[in-house]
């Protein structure tokens, strides 16, 4: 398997990755805060929180996959 990926950047599969991950528990979360809070301002910090936990593991993805990837493969001379 390792030879099928050999030489693509594995930023935008750890990106997906950390997208659907972030949208499962951001929702997860978002549904937590609203059944403790069960106010009208619930719905607003559950929508940050939801979006929050998106874009920060979409960039967690994006990055350690990145990373991942430069390791695997080595760096190409002129990266950085």
């Amino acid at each position: 398997m390792l030879d099928q990926l050999r030489g693509r950047n594995l930023a935008h599969v750890g990106c997906t990755i950390g997208l659907v991950a972030g949208l499962l528990l951001g929702l997860i979360a978002a549904l937590i805060v609203i059944q403790v809070m069960q106010n009208l301002s619930a719905v607003n910090v559950a929508t940050v929180l939801w979006i929050g936990a998106t874009v920060a593991l979409g960039a967690l993805g994006y990055f350690v996959g990145g990373r991942v990837s430069r390791r695997l493969w080595g760096e190409k001379p002129g990266d950085s």
